[in-house]
C-alpha cells in the first residue's frame, strides 16, 4: 500500500463476516495466477488490514486494479465495533489457482498481522499444493 499509497496508513484489523478469500481474476502480467477476492460465503469470514486513505489514494489504486471495481463492506475490529469501508471486488470472477509468491505474500501476512491461526490454516490448506 505505501508503495502505491504512500499517504495512506492502516488503522485496524478487521473481519468480513459472511465471506471467503478466493482467486478469481487471472494476472497475466505481474502474477501468472489468480489474484485475490472476497465471495459471498455465509460459513465464511475474510481477516485483511483497514487504511486511512489520503487525498486522490483511491484515484492511483483506480490505475491498478483492473477488472475490480470499488465495493462498500462493513466490516468489524478486533473490539466487535462495525465499520464501513471501501474495499475492491472482481468484476467478472472465474476460478484460479494463486501464484505460489503471490499466496506465500498473503499468507505471511496474516501471519504477521496476528490473524486467527484457524484461518491462516485452512487459507494455507486450501490453495497450497
Amino acid at each position: 500500500m505505501l508503495e502505491r499509497c504512500p499517504d495512506s496508513r492502516p488503522t485496524f484489523r478487521a473481519r468480513l463476516r459472511g465471506y471467503r478469500l478466493d482467486f478469481t481474476h487471472y494476472s497475466a502480467a505481474r502474477w501468472k495466477g489468480g489474484t485475490a477476492d472476497v465471495v459471498a460465503d455465509a460459513a465464511e469470514s475474510v481477516f485483511g488490514l483497514v487504511y486511512e486513505m489520503g487525498d486522490g489514494d483511491f484515484a492511483k489504486l483506480d490505475r491498478w486494479e483492473g477488472g475490480y471495481a470499488r465495493v462498500r463492506l462493513r466490516v468489524e475490529d478486533d473490539a466487535g465495533n462495525e465499520h464501513d469501508v471501501t474495499s475492491y471486488a472482481v468484476r467478472e470472477k472465474g476460478s484460479f489457482r494463486p501464484n505460489e509468491i503471490y499466496l506465500g505474500k498473503i499468507l505471511s501476512s496474516a501471519e504477521r498481522l496476528g490473524f486467527p491461526r484457524a484461518y491462516v490454516e485452512r487459507l494455507r490448506a486450501r490453495y497450497t499444493l
